[in-house]
């Protein structure tokens, strides 16, 4: 019935895999590291116990967050600046740097790992992830963006065990779940596609990207009326055209 094409998330932007209550999340920790504090900030977002709780009408004193984060990891924030401008050059040579000067810096790793997979450096880039596992394990992020880096090599089998591994971390990682999800829907695993897409809406019920993902879900096992709720809900959040488009054939009516 859907003529869709199932997409997966990978960061279009430097956090762009990350939503405002995974970042929460990050602030429920004791001491939330510097550039989640500053990407908090910059989103206008208010957190509670790791989740969002309103919107912040008015970001203050964003500057003057930065100045005082900074100080403390000048080159890692400003490699952060430097990818979000897609300037990805200067932002491998800032993580560069700012591993240099602490070896043991496992977001350095991270976002270095981001950036080089950014250019098309996969071996360096997966080099930096594992890197970065070696001192914490216990990173979802990176597991994440691994599952990432394999899934554009056509390394399925490596992007579902790194997905898992992202989720047994965070269980209340949206991204993993959509990933994996649609691995398996292009397997045919409908089930298990199910289970993630539903999981992922779970967490965050106006997920566009789960909904529409989980529709086509439902249309390839011909289940039609949790196929036109799903695009209803999605119709609801301002993306119409997948009902619109049914409804013009007689499906999905109201």
């Amino acid at each position: 019935m859907l003529s869709l094409v199932l997409t997966s998330i990978s960061y279009g932007g430097f956090f762009d895999d990350w939503t405002d209550d995974h970042l929460c999340g990050w602030m429920d920790k004791p001491s939330p590291p510097a550039y989640m504090v500053v990407e908090v900030k910059e989103r206008g977002i208010s957190c509670e116990g790791g989740v969002v709780v309103e919107v912040v009408v008015e970001v203050v004193e964003v500057v003057e967050v930065v100045e005082v984060v900074t100080s403390s990891n000048e080159d890692l924030n400003l490699g952060i600046s430097a990818a979000k401008e897609r300037d990805y050059k200067s932002a491998i040579d800032f993580f560069t740097s700012s591993i240099e000067k602490n070896p043991n810096n496992v977001a350095g790793y991270y976002f270095l790992g981001k950036s080089l997979h950014k250019v098309g450096l996969d071996s360096e880039s997966e080099q930096n992830y594992r890197k970065a596992l070696e001192l914490n394990a216990r990173y979802p992020e990176v597991h994440y963006s691994l599952g990432v880096l394999y899934s554009s090599q056509g390394n399925y089998r490596e992007a579902i065990d790194s997905y898992t591994m992202a989720i047994s971390f965070n269980q209340n990682y949206t991204s993993p779940y959509i990933n994996r999800g649609a691995i398996y829907y292009n397997k045919g695993s409908y089930q298990k596609a199910l289970f993630d897409f539903t999981r992922a809406l779970e967490i965050e019920p106006k997920s566009s990207l789960a909904l529409i993902n989980r529709a086509n879900v439902y249309s390839a096992m011909g289940a039609k009326e949790a196929l036109c709720e799903d695009l209803h809900t999605l119709c609801g959040l301002g993306s119409c055209t997948s009902l619109n488009n049914l409804t013009s054939t007689g499906y999905c009516k109201n």
